[in-house]
Formats: structure tokens, C-alpha cells, sequence
């Protein structure tokens, strides 16, 4: 039977309460930080971390680049940095701002920990609409489950996508393979998107400071093997999910292979996003497991 622990760290001069869920039998322990955007921010076999983290910005009040943001109401970065409701135009960063926000414990029970973000007046300055974004995190055996529901609190349509960024543990590039299948694959997010090759890999560029592989049509799951640490990861995702996004930066010991319902600037582009009437809601949900090979 699973375990759910509070416990205190202090990063930064900043403390924060962490939830474990832990998994005697399988060895597992998946730890969730609400106050730092509600993100997974550990997930460990026999002790062994398979999120990657990022300090100091795991302590900064800036956006998380590390463990596992949430990416909400957009994925990427919108054209111009705009989102355009109505005529108006809102500032808005790359990926949203779900990840920027402290999210409170909604309950902790035997199917997990799930934690709760409603809008707020610094919220709609942003993006204009009433929202509560609900998501659950339960582990099973070496795999993590993670659940998202979004609900239009308000009285007009609602545009939005979805997504997550998780960083995973890696020696090095060069020992990473992916195991990855989709309809197309490109470096930019504009234009005609070409077909994906039969194997699709991420190679670092001569002179460039990051290595990107942007996926649509993905056939879940995508799974990647490091033959450095030994370690396996499997991504797996509901139909919500259609596209997806490897990313590796600066040489660092890490790589993102990322669940995306979204496109970059797909809020602005009629048909490109989904659309919750008020009062209605919508439920997707993905998962992380670990492995040793």
C-alpha cells in the first residue's frame, strides 16, 4: 500500500512543503512541491532521481526550468508574446503561467495528492477568463499518473491548451536513444511541418546552445533509454495529447520529452485549441514511468 508524507526543505532561504507518495513494494517515491507551480519535483527507484533540477532557480521567483511544469492555457511561446481575446491583446510567456503560480492542496487520499489553481485578478491580466485547474498525482509500481481537469468558471467561452515539460536525468546526449514514432518532425514550429523519419534522434548543432525535435501526430508512448545511468523512461499519454517536443540545453545533464495538447501560438489560431464552454470541463491524463535497463 502506498504512503503520503509531508516534509520540509529548505532551498534558497525559502521553505517548502513537499507531499511523497511513496511505493515500498516497487521501491518508488514521487514528491510534489504546491508552492513551486504544483510541479512533480522528484521521482526516485531505490533512491536513485530521475527528475532533473536546476538550482538556484528551483528558489527564484522566475519561470521553473526543472522537474516537471505544468503548461497552461498555452504550450510554447505565442507569436508576438500575445494571446488576442476579443480584439485585446495580453502579455503572455512561453508556456503560460501555471507554472509561475503557488497552487493550494485540494485533499491527499489513498488515489494520491491533488492540488488546485483558480484565477485570480493577476490571472486575468494575463488571461481574461475564470478558470480552476485540478490536478491529481498517484503512483502505481514505478509509474507516476498524473491528472489534469481545467473548468470554465465563467460566463464565455474559454480557449486554452495544455501540456507538461518534464526534464529527466541524463549522462550525457550522446548516450541518450529515443524510441519515438510520429507524423512529422522539425526544428520550427512555423510553417509546413516535414515528415518524421523512420528513427528520430536529438544531436546537438554545431554552435547552438539547445537541440529541439518538435513532433505532431505522436504515437504514444515515447520511451528513451540512457545507456550512460542505466536509465528508462516511458511517456505515455491519453488521445488529449497529439504532439510532442525533445529538448536538450546548453550541454546539461538532462533531456525533455514532453506531453504537448498545444502548438506554439495555437490559442490564437482558430480551430487550433481547445474550447470549454462555461461551466463545462475537461479531464486529461499522462503518465511517467521509470525503469532501469
Amino acid at each position: 500500500m502506498n504512503q503520503i508524507t509531508t516534509q520540509y526543505i529548505t532551498d534558497g532561504g525559502t521553505c517548502y512543503e513537499q507531499y511523497v507518495i511513496t511505493d515500498p513494494a516497487a521501491g518508488t517515491a514521487l514528491t510534489i512541491t504546491p508552492e513551486r507551480g504544483g510541479m512533480i519535483t522528484g521521482f526516485t527507484l531505490n533512491g536513485e532521481e530521475y527528475i532533473w533540477i536546476r538550482r538556484p532557480n528551483f528558489s527564484e521567483c522566475n519561470r521553473p526550468r526543472f522537474a516537471v511544469p505544468i503548461l497552461f492555457p498555452n504550450c510554447g511561446m505565442p507569436d508576438g508574446g500575445v494571446h488576442t481575446f476579443e480584439g485585446k491583446d495580453y502579455p503572455m510567456e512561453i508556456h503560460g503561467l501555471a507554472d509561475l503560480c503557488s497552487w493550494e492542496v485540494e485533499s491527499v487520499g489513498p488515489d494520491g495528492v491533488t492540488l488546485v489553481l483558480e484565477s485570480t485578478p493577476l490571472t486575468k491580466f494575463l488571461y481574461p477568463f475564470d478558470f480552476t485547474l485540478l490536478v491529481t498525482y498517484g503512483l502505481q509500481g514505478k509509474t507516476a499518473t498524473i491528472s489534469l481537469t481545467v473548468i470554465n468558471e465563467g460566463d464565455k467561452p474559454m480557449p486554452f491548451s495544455f501540456g507538461y515539460h518534464p526534464y529527466f536525468v541524463t549522462s550525457k546526449l550522446e548516450n541518450v536513444d529515443f524510441q519515438v514514432k510520429a507524423a512529422t518532425c522539425s526544428e520550427n514550429a512555423k510553417g509546413e511541418q516535414p515528415a518524421a523519419p523512420e528513427k528520430i534522434i536529438l544531436t546537438r548543432k554545431e554552435g547552438a546552445d539547445n537541440s529541439i525535435r518538435l513532433l505532431t501526430g505522436v504515437e504514444f508512448p515515447m520511451t528513451f533509454t540512457d545507456s550512460g545511468n542505466g536509465h528508462k523512461v516511458t511517456v505515455d499519454a491519453d488521445e488529449t495529447f497529439s504532439n510532442g517536443v525533445l529538448w536538450q540545453q546548453d550541454a546539461e545533464s538532462f533531456v525533455c520529452m514532453e506531453p504537448w495538447n498545444g502548438w506554439a501560438n495555437s490559442v490564437n489560431e482558430e480551430g487550433k485549441h481547445e474550447v470549454l464552454e462555461p461551466d463545462e470541463a475537461m479531464t486529461s491524463e499522462w503518465s511517467i514511468t521509470i525503469d532501469k535497463i
